[in-house]
């Protein structure tokens, strides 16, 4: 059931201007979301860790952990990516640069969307019945209207897949940290 929710949310991805790829990615995004976050109580975006260390959810030593995990895991992943997709895929992998000379409004673009997605992880019980699924769809809208990564770990996974780290300090982890 799980699989013809996310092949629902690729199909609406690529209805909406998404490619194939994209469409893939946030796919799996939304099942980690619904199979690993929520059955775990795992924090799988070290901004939502920083956020609910911040909100006094989560000790400081464990979110420290947390998100050396998660840096961690995402260099794993990178090399099993790196290992398992083909040639062709590679070069669609990574952040996206910000348009040139706008650092400052990429960084308030990426604290916004990280802040919304946070305020949603930490008050998702709100949402009731269908919690995960739910906020599995709005974070994939919230990628999807706002292009914004709103996660450090994924953002340097990405550039460490690309070989590119120009813009992550300065966007994806400052913005998503003052999103958190």
């Amino acid at each position: 059931k799980l699989f013809v929710y996310a092949a629902i949310v690729g199909s609406a991805w690529c209805a909406l201007g998404g490619d194939a790829t994209a469409a893939v990615v946030q796919a799996t995004v939304w099942l980690l979301i619904v199979l690993l976050a929520f059955p775990s109580g795992a924090f799988l975006n070290s901004a939502i860790t920083l956020a609910a260390c911040a909100a006094g959810k989560l000790a400081q030593s464990d979110a420290v952990l947390y998100i050396g995990a998660q840096f961690a895991g995402s260099a794993v992943a990178v090399e099993a990516i790196r290992a398992l997709a083909p040639l062709d895929l590679h070069g669609a992998i990574g952040p996206p640069p910000p348009a040139e000379g706008s650092y400052s409004s990429a960084i308030l673009h990426e604290a916004l969307f990280a802040g919304a997605n946070c305020l949603l992880a930490l008050n998702s019980s709100a949402l009731g019945t269908g919690t995960p699924l739910k906020v599995a769809t709005i974070v994939i809208l919230l990628i999807r209207i706002g292009g914004a990564c709103m996660d450090p770990s994924a953002a340097f996974a990405g550039a460490l897949f690309a070989g590119r780290y120009t813009d992550l300090v300065e966007v994806y982890c400052v913005g998503a940290a003052l999103g958190a």
